[in-house]
């Protein structure tokens, strides 16, 4: 049973840890989690996140329509514009029950420039993310994107959109949060390791020792065997 009254307080935690972590900043980002079959909290649209509180959150249905009885807090607030991405993964993926949406420098800049983030380069990552998924470019707030990233989330957990940020999904909004942790420092150590000459690939036997604890813990995604390829 889904305790609403702390999921509300556990988004807006994450939401001023998202911003504190520098993972976020102004209006940018958001957040939603499963309550029931076609019922989901979610973040308002233009909101400074780090400034939520619970009674500002608001329940859609599968279609994205405001429901429930508002508070005298939302009344006037309208659902994220990217209400379609989480919809879209939560349609694709039932197994999943949080999402969470960032605009992280490291992921943003190597999407810029065109480079991968490859897990391969940190044994967590590799285990937790498994391949990134990288989204063809669609105007943020449309329907467009929303279907890009749910074809994606079918097999990857972490979804990256060139120039715009990364959505991140999990079994709650705390395993999506975790991973999008991971996934900027990952970035990061992509970033400083072509600074240092370039990366020096992990031995494929141990990258499949990897994949094979992945199968174990039950994180396996259809993409794995993507992460066998050779250096980019």
């Amino acid at each position: 049973m889904i305790n609403e009254h702390q999921l509300r307080q556990d988004m807006c935690e994450i939401a001023r840890m998202m911003y504190d972590k520098g993972l976020i900043c102004g209006p940018a980002g958001n957040i939603s989690a499963k309550l029931a079959q076609g019922r989901f909290l979610i973040t308002p649209s233009l909101f400074f996140k780090q400034r939520l509180t619970p009674d500002q959150l608001i329940i859609v249905d599968d279609q994205g329509n405001k429901i429930g009885t508002p508070t005298p807090a939302n009344i006037d607030l309208q659902p994220t514009s990217e209400t379609s991405m989480h919809l879209q993964t939560y349609k694709n993926r039932p197994d999943v029950g949080g999402i969470v949406h960032a605009h992280p420098t490291y992921c943003v800049a190597l999407s810029v420039a065109g480079k991968p983030i490859r897990t391969q380069v940190l044994t967590e990552a590799m285990l937790f993310l498994g391949e990134i998924g990288v989204a063809d470019y669609k105007t943020p707030t449309t329907d467009q994107l929303g279907e890009e990233v749910g074809r994606l989330m079918r097999s990857h957990d972490c979804v990256l959109l060139p120039y715009h940020g990364v959505t991140v999904a999990g079994k709650d909004i705390w395993e999506a949060c975790a991973k999008l942790e991971v996934l900027e420092q990952t970035a990061e150590i992509c970033t400083l390791a072509a600074q240092l000459g370039g990366e020096q690939p992990l031995a494929q036997s141990h990258v499949k020792d990897m994949l094979k604890l992945r199968q174990r813990w039950g994180l396996a995604k259809p993409s794995d065997h993507n992460l066998l390829g050779t250096k980019s």
